[in-house]
């Protein structure tokens, strides 16, 4: 569940800001600029006779030295951020090795150079939380080969103490030793224990991507729970690049919960769940052609879900279901990125993908095969992005997926929605969403809820279920351009949120049609720390207020995006 973090660090910096004479407010750069792209500059000015990408390509230059420049949390070269508290969490921060960032980089020395392979590392750069605005480019041309800087600057990545998180009503929170750079290595470990409105767990996590150095990665998550466990292991080698020929993957789960269902935010029944399953898998390509990558992978799914009644169960029980099927995916990717700022995140440098990409799978269960039924399993996505002018964005994305038995579609499951970013002035965009999401003869596990939880931010959680739902959202959001004590970019949001569900559900759960709420939220870029991109602090009213629904909510998580 999200949780604003709360970190030791953290806290002792801002009790001791008017100690150390920080600022509340800084003023940010404009848009399209950054303090960050200025020190760079300034650190590592650029060869003025470096020729331009179309001169290097045909002179066939390859890349010579690779300097890494890994730069700590606060730059103590600004008087802004020489103070003693900024100073004690540089000294505190265990510094990346260059190592982890060199694991990283998509070229060697004597490689071709290649300018898109460099914003393509970047962009790659950019994925790793522990890391703030990755810089890669070329510095020098000499004797037939360029000289390549790669510059990273750290965030604060250790929690050591509780979380709180609050939306639909209920509260979250939890304890923790969690560190997503551990020992400057880039490993995450997270040890802890959490409560929220399911279940209390305690867990235990390592995520490493770079397996000593290689391309290999592994994700390792154990969870002891009230009501179960949660066991998972994956070790994987992705297509870490537009360019990888190949992809290696093996999966592995195990978990039984309880799933509670609910009826107007409140618990109706509950019964049991036994999931386990395996995903092994190999991949090819060509690399890129012409601007397109396409991929084949070829694997094997099980997917087994057993479900038990309890004394609670009031409803009716899922069937139970194994899946042990090959399977055959394609994928297919444009080379069209770009970068942006002040859109899903603030004051930061973000990967936006234009044109169309998508992916296609089909497998084959069989009762010979070990499933308990004969089924063809396909699935559909795909999504587009384009610029709509100079000021306007629009992003689509569709899903579409069923299992074919007998003859007959069964859980057929579909999902479309369409983002649209206006940026109408210096400080102010207008972004709407429409979500839309549905399906028919649908498994009993797989009906689709609407709450406080999800989108409906003025209701409490789970309020509505059915076959389907739709919501639109409409957000006037702002970008301050001022960063509070060094730490959080400040920004708001006045927002309209529509919604209802579609369908019957399996628990006779009333639907209440469209539903409407509308609030205020305060936006905190998170940029130096490494848990959550944006702080939320919503407060929502429904327009609308059904019988039991409180006249106000409010709302403190920590999300990927504004």
């Amino acid at each position: 569940m999200p949780a604003v973090k709360v970190l030791t660090g953290l806290r002792l910096m801002l009790l001791a800001t008017a100690l150390c004479g920080a600022p509340w407010f800084a003023q940010a750069a404009e848009p399209g600029t950054t303090e960050t792209d200025a020190a760079l500059a300034d650190a590592a000015p650029t060869d003025a006779a470096l020729p331009d990408e179309a001169t290097l390509l045909a002179a066939g230059a390859r890349i010579g030295t690779i300097t890494i420049d890994t730069r700590q949390i606060f730059n103590l070269d600004d008087p802004r951020e020489n103070k003693a508290l900024y100073r004690l969490a540089n000294n505190l921060h265990a510094h990346t090795h260059d190592s982890v960032i060199r694991a990283q980089l998509l070229f060697k020395s004597g490689d071709l150079y290649s300018g898109r392979v460099l914003q393509e590392t970047e962009r790659n750069l950019r994925t790793l939380r522990f890391l703030r605005e990755p810089r890669v480019r070329a510095t020098r041309y000499h004797d037939g080969v360029v000289d390549i800087e790669v510059v990273t600057h750290d965030v604060w990545t250790l929690q050591v103490g509780p979380t709180f998180g609050r939306s639909g009503g209920t509260n979250n929170s939890s304890f923790s030793f969690a560190d997503q750079n551990f020992l400057g290595l880039g490993k995450t470990l997270i040890l802890g224990a959490e409560r929220n409105v399911d279940r209390t767990a305690s867990i235990v996590e390592w995520r490493d991507p770079s397996i000593n150095g290689s391309r290999w990665e592994d994700n390792l998550y154990f969870s002891n729970t009230s009501d179960g466990h949660v066991r998972r292991v994956s070790v994987w080698r992705p297509f870490y690049s537009l360019s990888a020929r190949h992809a290696f993957g093996v999966m592995l789960s195990d978990s039984a919960l309880q799933d509670t269902r609910y009826v107007l935010g409140d618990s109706f029944d509950s019964y049991r769940r036994k999931s386990r399953g395996f995903d092994l898998y190999t991949g090819w390509s060509a690399g890129l052609q012409a601007g397109l990558t396409r991929r084949l992978t070829l694997g094997w799914r099980n997917a087994q879900d057993d479900f038990q009644l309890l004394p609670e169960t009031r409803g009716p029980l899922p069937a139970d279901r194994k899946l042990s099927y090959p399977y055959l995916r394609a994928d297919w990717i444009r080379d069209a990125f770009r970068t942006t700022r002040d859109l899903e995140l603030i004051d930061r440098t973000e990967d936006v993908h234009l044109g169309l990409s998508g992916s296609t799978t089909l497998g084959m269960a069989t009762r010979t095969g070990g499933s308990d039924r004969d089924a063809v399993l396909m699935d559909l996505n795909s999504q587009y992005g384009t610029l709509l002018g100079t000021s306007q964005q629009l992003y689509l994305d569709a899903t579409w997926g069923t299992r074919i038995e007998g003859g007959h579609s069964t859980d057929q499951r579909y999902s479309f929605s369409a983002a649209w970013y206006w940026r109408h002035s210096l400080r102010l965009q207008t972004h709407a969403k429409i979500t839309t999401m549905g399906g028919s003869r649908l498994d009993l596990d797989h009906y689709y809820s609407l709450g406080g939880d999800n989108w409906l931010r003025g209701y409490p959680l789970r309020y509505q279920l059915g076959s389907g739902l739709t919501h639109v959202k409409i957000e006037e959001r702002f970008y301050s351009g001022y960063s509070l004590w060094r730490l959080f970019d400040v920004g708001a949001a006045a927002f309209v949120d529509a919604g209802r569900v579609h369908g019957g559900n399996p628990l006779g759960a009333p639907n209440l049609g469209w539903l409407k709420d509308a609030g205020l939220g305060l936006r905190l870029g998170n940029s130096r720390s490494s848990l959550g991109a944006v702080i939320h602090v919503d407060l929502a009213t429904p327009l609308e207020q059904p019988a039991g629904v409180r006249s106000l909510q409010w709302l403190v998580s920590t999300k990927k995006t504004f």
